[in-house]
């Protein structure tokens, strides 16, 4: 949704009334998100509230060749709530993008309420700021690495909140090894590593040895679970975004099978992962090696893990 003639633009002293996102490492964030398998790169807020809603932030990095907005960062607000089919919440928002040098705030709005229902839940704007902008120091926009952005949403009786978006990187070794012992006689229920932790977050492995439902008994099924044992994930509403590496090791050869995934967890989806990891038949040829002493190698390699904290 682009109208210039609806789109306005201002500069405000005072910051945004709902919703605050500090993205610290800004410059590697794009990087770092890119490969999460959706079309285009993209950054989500957990759930504020705004009026009687509940909303979801979304930022867009549009590198895409092909996007016509190529080169801006774009900005959309998301309505969580479940609506009837013929209900609909109208509602006028505000983009903020924080000038960290002059103390004030870039105001990007849409001048005319939108209408927010079952089939159009995001609206927004495309074209908040050029990319090339955002990235340079002079402007204001970026302050060591870290840039704030917020949106308001009218109209509101809300709570005010304000979250941090940072990259995660407390343990030097970021991989798990699980080796899965008699694994032959292993039954065909679903079968959960021992819980661990990377970047002071708590995850485990799961195997279903003869594949879940929806392998129908053809190929392994393996899955990375977000555990957080100590409730500071779920508790408050954050989320986690993990790129990361889940793999079968090649005994003989010191090869492995693998594949490289990216995600967001949160309470609502807690695990990613494949129903047809890899297929009966090629961890039962012994030529491949999957299989030593009747041992199967599962590791999970993280790359890079952001996480989004209320402050």
């Amino acid at each position: 949704m682009d109208n210039s003639k609806e789109i306005t633009t201002l500069v405000k002293e005072q910051g945004p009334l709902h919703y605050m996102l500090k993205i610290e490492s800004f410059s590697s964030i794009g990087a770092l998100l890119k490969g999460s398998g959706e079309e285009f790169p993209c950054i989500k807020s957990s759930e504020f509230s705004a009026g009687e809603c509940k909303w979801v932030l979304k930022i867009h990095w549009n590198e895409n060749k092909d996007d016509k907005n190529k080169g801006h960062i774009s900005m959309f607000l998301r309505l969580i709530n479940k609506l009837k089919p013929a209900e609909v919440v109208t509602a006028m928002f505000r983009f903020y993008v924080h000038n960290q040098k002059l103390g004030n705030y870039l105001v990007v709005q849409d001048a005319t309420g939108r209408q927010f229902s079952v089939a159009k839940s995001e609206w927004g704007i495309s074209k908040v700021l050029p990319i090339s902008e955002v990235m340079d120091s002079s402007k204001g926009y970026i302050l060591d690495d870290c840039c704030v952005v917020g949106v308001e949403v009218f109209p509101a009786k809300s709570e005010y909140k304000v979250e941090t978006l940072a990259v995660v990187q407390k343990n030097s070794t970021r991989q798990y090894t699980w080796k899965v012992a008699k694994f032959s006689a292993l039954a065909d229920a679903r079968l959960y590593s021992p819980v661990f932790t990377i970047d002071g977050i708590s995850w485990s492995l799961s195997l279903y040895p003869k594949g879940n439902h929806r392998a129908k008994g053809d190929t392994l099924s393996l899955f990375l679970y977000l555990k957080d044992e100590d409730g500071s994930v779920f508790a408050s509403g954050n989320r986690v975004f993990a790129k990361y590496k889940l793999s079968i090791k090649d005994q003989l050869r010191n090869n492995s099978h693998q594949i490289n995934r990216s995600a967001w967890f949160d309470a609502n989806i807690n695990s990613w992962g494949y129903d047809n990891f890899i297929p009966l038949s090629d961890l039962k040829d012994r030529l491949k090696g999957y299989l030593e002493n009747d041992e199967l190698v599962i590791q999970v390699n993280f790359k890079s893990i952001l996480r989004i904290t209320s402050v």
